[in-house]
């Protein structure tokens, strides 16, 4: 029953655990997700794709700033609750959140001046793949922002989760490795806790 709720780290589940997820990730990841976007900057003109988009706080954040935003997740729960969230600009066109997988993305090519990840990379199945979508859909120097609570396998309540749920953490040399090879050129910021913002450009 315990493995089965820390799955909803993984993907949220359609049951109160899973709802409960969601809002507290929305409330619980903003400082962490307001550090890492402070390492991006946005235009009105800008198209910017959410991966793994929760419960829609980053959206909606991207929305404040004139954007047109895309958000995609494979948890139709978190699709749900972050399309609710943002359901007025979904009205107005502006936003669009629909389930997907980041290996196959449903954008043409150097579509998106940004595309962004918060604390989901953990969970991607053959993220090299993944990484090769997303360098298909950015435009020229386009910014791809990776934003992590955790670079490294130090601590044990990390390595503890890891070993219960099907998760990888990566270092920034990993993400770097793996992201230069795809085509990107690739800075990093670490702040005392070891949190990473990864800003990858195209």
């Amino acid at each position: 029953m315990f493995r089965r709720f820390l799955e909803n780290f993984r993907k949220p589940e359609d049951n109160f655990a899973g709802r409960l997820m969601l809002r507290s990730m929305n409330r619980g990841h903003e400082k962490l997700a307001k550090w890492g976007r402070s390492y991006i900057k946005i235009k009105k003109e800008d198209t910017v794709l959410d991966l793994g988009c929760g419960g829609g706080r980053n959206i909606e954040y991207f929305l404040t700033q004139g954007a047109i935003v895309y958000g995609m997740d494979h948890s139709q729960t978190s699709v749900n609750m972050a399309s609710e969230r943002n359901k007025e600009a979904i009205k107005s066109g502006r936003c669009q959140i629909l389930v997907g997988d980041v290996k196959r993305l449903p954008f043409q090519d150097e579509s998106m001046a940004i595309v962004t990840a918060f604390e989901t990379i953990y969970f991607w199945n053959d993220i090299e793949a993944c990484f090769k979508e997303i360098y298909r859909v950015l435009n020229r120097g386009g910014k791809f922002l990776i934003c992590n609570e955790v670079s490294s396998m130090k601590r044990r309540d990390v390595r503890i989760l890891a070993g219960k749920i099907s998760m990888k953490v990566y270092t920034p040399d990993d993400l770097t490795n793996m992201l230069t090879k795809v085509g990107f050129s690739c800075a990093y910021h670490l702040d005392r806790k070891e949190q990473l913002a990864f800003v990858a450009t195209k």
